[in-house]
């Protein structure tokens, strides 16, 4: 079974959005949080008419000058401490108060990075099946094939589901990714990460 959502394209041709489009230091350091929080506003006002004051900007035409815009107001409610934003508790804490500050109600549901693969498989499969994006943070993992993706966070935005095999796809950086979600989840470090989404 595959599934694959209708993501936001920014300009036309970006997969979701880049810290690294930002000229302030920090922002392009630490800011991965925050363009991930971006991106899900972004889909959710585009998608759903009751989260519409998610984004201030046109949900239907995302240009690179709106979202960066858009960043540096996420960046106020969501930023990284020393070591980086390492907790999902914490992240929502701060993306609920970006949304309160927003006047829209939102549900978000949360699975630690300690859960099992057939939960975490079923985390996705439901979130994505019901239209809604993963928010996801991977801390270290000791597969050198996810070195590019430690201790950051992104949207993961559709699955393939082969019976043996879960490759999820996901945005960062600008562009579209894909992993193998079995290998992925399993770290084998004790630093775990987790994942949130919303419920409609």
């Amino acid at each position: 079974m595959k599934k694959e959502l209708d993501f936001l394209r920014i300009d036309g041709k970006y997969y979701g959005g880049d810290q690294n489009w930002h000229t302030h230091k920090m922002m392009k350091l630490g800011g991965c949080s925050a363009v991930c929080a971006c991106e899900a506003c972004i889909y959710l006002a585009k998608k759903f008419p009751k989260y519409r004051r998610l984004y201030p900007y046109d949900p239907q035409n995302v240009t690179k000058a709106d979202f960066l815009r858009f960043f540096e107001t996420m960046f106020q409610y969501i930023y990284p401490g020393i070591g980086g934003l390492t907790s999902i508790d914490k992240f929502e804490k701060m993306f609920l108060k970006y949304v309160a500050a927003t006047g829209v109600s939102i549900q978000l549901h949360k699975l630690a990075g300690s859960a099992s693969l057939a939960d975490a498989s079923s985390f996705v499969k439901d979130s994505i099946d019901a239209g809604m994006p993963v928010m996801y943070l991977m801390l270290k993992h000791a597969d050198p094939t996810f070195d590019e993706y430690e201790w950051h966070w992104f949207n993961l935005t559709g699955y393939e589901d082969r019976g043996d095999t879960l490759t999820v796809s996901f945005a960062t950086w600008g562009c579209r990714h894909e992993f193998d979600f079995m290998r992925a989840w399993d770290t084998r470090k004790c630093w775990k990460g987790g994942m949130l989404s919303f419920r409609a």
